[in-house]
């Protein structure tokens, strides 16, 4: 399911890096030694942002300052370490980049994510700069650098004529970007990922939308037609998760939310009912009892578009919260079912652990010394298997929730305006104590995740149960996604502004026809394997 396998790497566990800050916990003797994390300016000690155009400025200062490379905006901020507590080696956490330029993650999907907030914000200029970085990896003028050398990756016959290369899901600050090139040094994920390139289209077509750009809406339009490749024709439909060069034979259920959200902008009819049927037949499809009335993660991997759906999986938020958000399945009962377990709070199973009936949970982030007593923020976890609130899901979970109480009413019976109001305040309050979202606010680093024990006070973030945490630092993707929460409803009395909502159609017509004007002149179309 959703986003990149990275929550640091190896590092995690060494001394502190040069900028590290210093690991405060949560006992009144530790606090003592250190100095406060960073506080947003023009905030309260330790409050929340006090009102939209606050909140919405603080979310603009932090991503006009993350640093870029070839256009693309890096994964976690310069200088977002917020420390990982006092418990030694397992706290300490390296700066943002601990394996170096090379390894310094620029992912396809947080730029995505940024654009589509600058054009929301109606700040167009700088919603351009990322598309136009995008533009010259996805559109080769050469074949000379692809690697693997084979047309597998070349896609032909989309609108605008020209060959196109869908994206690696991640790059670097080391080597600039290649169209058609998914071997390190030039990526550091080259996983062409579906849901990852939906999302980039997706910034495309609001982007055409909000500018009358029917070349921007050409080239969203280039990457629909790509990734229908995937398309599997048997009765579950949908799409598969990983396209060429490095194929993979799994449907996730949240890359199929994406690529529908995506066909409903641009008007694609076909290509939402083939996602549509697969998000629809995922509800109660897994083989565990305890799932029964919320929708699987997805299937197996093994063959060509396999309709298995393995046992002992687990549910992730986003099949739940994301769907609700695009309107991919809007049975009422479903989504009810599927809303009543998400918002569950789990138990603690045999072991100590959270058990896997429920999203939603409470954390509490010891480290901060901006406020007398810790704050307590409340969200979703990545899945049934993790642990710690996961913020930018949780930034979706508030739309979400919003969305259901626009379309279907109050949901009072759910308790949707106090889970929601929880939530946004939560957001609100990471964004007036940090000036940014960081991906967790539990402490521990990538060497205390790796050790397994979730029953620490610093447990090495927010683990997503996927195989991967997401550590203490502040992060493009979570800040992005509270800035569209903040344009969607930044409180319970302002009205729905709908058209923040990324998977819903833009307020103005994506352009129709066909404009290659904005795209660089065609590779040869021949190639030699």
């Amino acid at each position: 399911p959703a986003r990149r396998p990275w929550g640091g790497g190896p590092g995690g566990g060494r001394a502190p890096a040069s900028g590290a800050r210093c690991p405060v916990g949560p006992p009144p003797d530790f606090r003592r030694f250190c100095p406060c994390s960073p506080r947003a300016p023009g905030t309260d000690d330790g409050g929340a942002c006090r009102n939209r155009e606050e909140c919405l400025k603080i979310v603009d200062r932090f991503l006009d300052e993350q640093p870029r490379a070839f256009g693309l905006l890096q994964v976690r901020a310069a200088r977002g370490n917020l420390g990982g507590g006092p418990c030694g080696g397992q706290c300490w956490l390296p700066g943002p980049c601990p394996e170096g330029d090379a390894k310094c993650r620029y992912d396809t999907y947080d730029s995505a994510l940024a654009a589509i907030y600058y054009t929301k914000r109606g700040r167009l200029p700088e919603a351009k700069k990322i598309l136009d970085a995008f533009v010259r990896i996805l559109y080769p003028t050469s074949l000379v650098q692809l690697r693997p050398s084979t047309s597998e990756t070349l896609h032909k016959g989309g609108p605008s004529g020209r060959t196109l290369t869908l994206l690696a899901s991640s790059y670097n600050k080391a080597q600039e970007p290649q169209a058609g090139n998914y071997q390190a040094p030039w990526v550091t994920d080259g996983g062409v990922d579906t849901g990852n390139n939906a999302w980039v289209a997706l910034a495309f077509a609001h982007y055409a939308a909000a500018a009358g750009s029917a070349c921007h809406a050409t080239i969203a339009r280039d990457i629909l037609a790509a990734l229908a490749s995937g398309a599997c024709r048997d009765h579950l439909g949908g799409f598969l998760g990983h396209l060429a060069p490095y194929k993979a034979n799994y449907r996730s259920t949240e890359h199929n939310i994406d690529v529908f959200a995506l066909s409903k902008v641009l008007g694609s009819a076909e290509e939402m009912r083939q996602a549509h049927r697969f998000v629809h037949s995922m509800f109660g499809k897994s083989p565990e009892h305890e799932y029964n009335s919320t929708y699987a993660t997805g299937t197996g991997a093994a063959h060509a578009c396999d309709y298995s759906v393995p046992k002992g999986s687990p549910v992730a938020a986003d099949g739940t919260f994301w769907n609700l958000l695009a309107d991919v399945d809007p049975n009422e009962t479903r989504i009810n079912a599927a809303l009543a377990f998400a918002l569950r709070k789990p138990g603690i199973d045999a072991h100590g652990r959270l058990d896997t009936r429920g999203l939603w949970v409470e954390d509490v982030d010891l480290i901060w010394t901006g406020s007398k007593q810790p704050p307590r923020l409340n969200g979703t976890r990545f899945s049934t298997w993790g642990n710690g609130v996961q913020w930018e899901n949780t930034a979706g979970a508030v739309m979400a929730m919003v969305h259901y109480q626009a379309k279907y009413g109050t949901g009072d019976s759910l308790d949707l305006p106090r889970y929601t109001q929880e939530a946004r305040d939560s957001l609100r309050h990471l964004l007036g104590m940090y000036g940014g979202v960081p991906s967790s606010v539990l402490g521990g680093n990538y060497a205390a995740w790796q050790s397994g024990e979730r029953r620490s006070l610093f447990p090495g973030g927010s683990d997503t149960g996927l195989g991967w945490p997401y550590l203490r630092y502040l992060a493009t993707a979570p800040t992005a996604w509270a800035g569209l929460m903040l344009l969607h409803q930044a409180s319970a009395a302002d009205a729905v502004n709908d058209s923040a909502n990324p998977y819903a159609p833009p307020s103005q017509p994506v352009p129709s026809g066909t404009d290659a004007t904005c795209i660089p002149g065609g590779a040869p179309e021949v190639i030699h394997t």
